[in-house]
């Protein structure tokens, strides 16, 4: 970490970067691009620590908790939420979000209805409060919304819990159009297309969406390969395992994150790789609903693109969430410093490697220090007693594989302060809303 001088612009790119000289004096600690958060469900965040006591009062569910018995205490909460709550919701978590050390976010948004199922007068409706929450908290935005069509494989509808989500491709692209006027113009704003996953979507609705974008350059989000029970559905209904099946049908290239992918088999994991996608792993997510592992081991060492997530919101901290890909591939491997590439730290490698997948992800110009690129930066604290006695390498480490918020004293998004001595500069007007909606919806 060389001393330097960052020059931004009116638009809040860095114009230059400049040596400091050594006489200098500075008032900052180390300086690092913000994280991306590729994956986000920003309404989920009012579940965190939630759906823990399923056989409080009775018996267990068949079978034992998973993912899909969490998944209807998920739907229960997703028919209640207004428009002006999933603004508060949102824009609480944003500003969350910055006081870990994400500066951007994807948000894989599906809850586009009333809650009767009926469209609002406008199709975007809620994808407006999502916009308007991260020009409250000033976090850089990625709006996917999500095209959700069906319950399952087997399936050619939504059941009565999914009717908040239900769209048919038309009605998406309707609504697609409208989110890119939405952020038309706006800085550090982006959309991108979210099929939600192979079950929700069909063969022939998912191959009428991509045609219909086909020559758009954005992100385009997938739900991948997340159950076993998924795979087992796509291989009975489709032929074949969703990874497997998707790269067949359609030309994966690195507009592409495959979100979870932790059923995906040796051969699948190769094919994914030379495609140039972007895995998008939510480790602490992923943990709480018991998804399964994703083989990182080996994408690291073959230099697949990865980036990390939230997705349910339990956790928001990235250092917590590079930390378990690391101390995963550890007590998988049974060694020490698994996910690290050229000679650098364990930290810095998996640090820098999350960011380029992860800006690759959200198709945003940032995530470097570097000429024409955003100010989205965070400083670490110097003066934090973790810190104490380290320097380069060791700061970075010690935050990632040891800290958390604590040791992040400041942050910019396309430099503006958002966040000072740890605190996000609206931190009291955000939080009082969004307690009002808690009080309202729990």
């Amino acid at each position: 970490m060389s001393p330097a001088l960052l020059r931004l612009d009116s638009a809040g790119r860095i114009a230059a970067v400049e040596a400091l000289p050594k006489e200098a004096a500075t008032q900052y600690g180390p300086i690092l691009p913000g994280m991306p958060n590729l994956h986000s469900h920003a309404f989920q965040r009012l579940m965190a620590g939630l759906g823990n006591q399923v056989a409080a009062g009775g018996d267990p569910p068949p079978g034992g908790d998973s993912f899909w018995t969490w998944r209807e205490q998920m739907y229960r909460l997703a028919l209640r939420i207004q428009p002006e709550q999933l603004l508060a919701i949102a824009a609480w978590l944003q500003a969350e979000m910055l006081e870990h050390g994400y500066t951007s976010c994807a948000e894989f948004h599906y809850l586009h209805h009333q809650p009767d199922g009926r469209p609002y007068d406008d199709c975007a409706e809620m994808c407006v409060q999502l916009a308007a929450a991260a020009v409250q908290s000033g976090i850089a935005l990625t709006l996917l919304p999500v095209l959700y069509c069906r319950s399952g494989f087997d399936s050619r509808e939504t059941n009565q819990r999914q009717r908040r989500f239900r769209n048919g491709v038309d009605e998406y692209l309707e609504l697609w159009h409208r989110c890119r006027d939405l952020v038309d113009g706006a800085t550090l704003r982006q959309v991108g297309i979210a099929p939600h996953s192979l079950r929700a979507v069909s063969p022939g609705q998912l191959s009428a969406l991509l045609e219909a974008c086909r020559e758009v350059a954005q992100p385009i989000h997938i739900h991948i390969a997340e159950q076993l029970r998924e795979v087992e559905e796509c291989r009975q209904v489709l032929g074949g395992r969703p990874v497997q099946w998707l790269l067949e049908k359609h030309p994966v290239d690195q507009r592409w994150c495959l979100v979870h992918a932790t059923h995906v088999d040796a051969a699948e994991s190769v094919a994914m790789q030379r495609t140039g996608a972007v895995v998008g792993m939510c480790p602490s997510t992923e943990a709480d609903l018991g998804d399964g592992y994703f083989g990182i081991e080996d994408w690291f060492s073959r230099g697949g693109n990865f980036g990390i997530g939230s997705d349910s919101n339990l956790r928001l901290c990235p250092a917590e969430e590079l930390r378990m890909l690391e101390f995963q591939a550890r007590l998988h491997s049974g060694r020490r410093n698994v996910l690290t590439a050229n000679g650098m730290s364990c930290g810095r490698s998996l640090f820098e490697r999350a960011l380029v997948g992860g800006f690759q992800a959200l198709g945003q110009q940032t995530g470097q220090l570097a000429t024409g690129f955003h100010a989205d930066l965070i400083e670490l604290d110097e003066d934090h007693i973790q810190l104490e006695g380290r320097r380069d390498d060791s700061q970075l480490d010690s935050w990632i594989l040891a800290g958390d918020r604590s040791m992040i004293r400041r942050v910019w998004v396309g430099g503006e302060l958002r966040v000072v001595d740890g605190r996000h500069v609206a931190r009291e007007s955000l939080q009082a809303a969004y307690r009002k909606t808690i009080r309202a919806l729990l």
